[in-house]
């Protein structure tokens, strides 16, 4: 499903296809009465309440949903904006913050096409690769604002920054005196998404995530 963004859902839709085998259908949605706004913030939480009322194949089917909204796990208008999201049967990705050379989010876009959909495919492959990749070398990841202090969990993650599963946190990582990702006990600044593109193995995935992917019939 996407917000108005037919594009980059028919992108995403391609290399979903290329990648994990399974064909998709693809609709237009408004959730506008859906996506709330997130307090102390400028943009919408992360979740959509009342989707299952909107979208009943939720139920049963997993749903991919592209949106333009800039979305927040948290109220930290600093530091918990995200990119995607994956809870249960629905994945979000939220395009708000792709469209220029650093993390500001724009409505109209400012970077080559080319690369403004592959960080999109990229969030859309690794939102999908938290409900399908069983993997148990994977640790916890977590956002660490070395000036504040403030801390932003992202769950569990691969290990191996080549492979699509590795956590970003940024279009350009952040530099060490604004703050790091903990992955495990190891600090990592190596988490952007722009320089992750470009050592990104070309079918996503490292060597020890390919043979956990397990893909239930709910994307059938």
């Amino acid at each position: 499903m996407h917000e108005g963004l037919s594009i980059e859902a028919q992108a995403l839709d391609e290399k979903i296809k290329k990648v994990f085998g399974f064909d998709n259908s693809v609709q237009e949605v408004d959730l506008t009465q859906e996506f709330r706004r997130m307090q102390g913030t400028p943009g919408f939480c992360h979740f959509p309440f009342g989707i299952l009322e909107k979208v009943p194949d939720l139920k049963s089917k997993k749903v991919m949903l592209l949106t333009g909204r800039d979305l927040y796990a948290g109220d930290s208008e600093q530091d918990d904006w995200i990119f995607g999201f994956h809870a249960g049967n629905l994945m979000v990705v939220s395009t708000a913050r792709m469209k220029g050379p650093d993390n500001k989010p724009l409505d109209r876009l400012e970077v080559p096409e080319e690369l403004y959909l592959a960080r999109m495919v990229f969030t859309g492959i690794h939102e999908i690769g938290h409900d399908v990749v069983k993997a148990g070398h994977y640790l916890s990841a977590v956002w660490i604002n070395a000036i504040t202090g403030h801390q932003l969990e992202m769950g569990p993650h691969c290990t191996d920054n080549r492979c699509v599963m590795y956590e970003v946190v940024d279009i350009i990582a952040p530099p060490p005196e604004e703050g790091h990702m903990l992955l495990g006990d190891q600090k990592k600044f190596d988490t952007g998404i722009d320089e992750h593109l470009k050592r990104m193995q070309s079918d996503y995935f490292c060597e020890r995530c390919k043979p956990s992917i397990e893909i239930p019939d709910a994307y059938r």
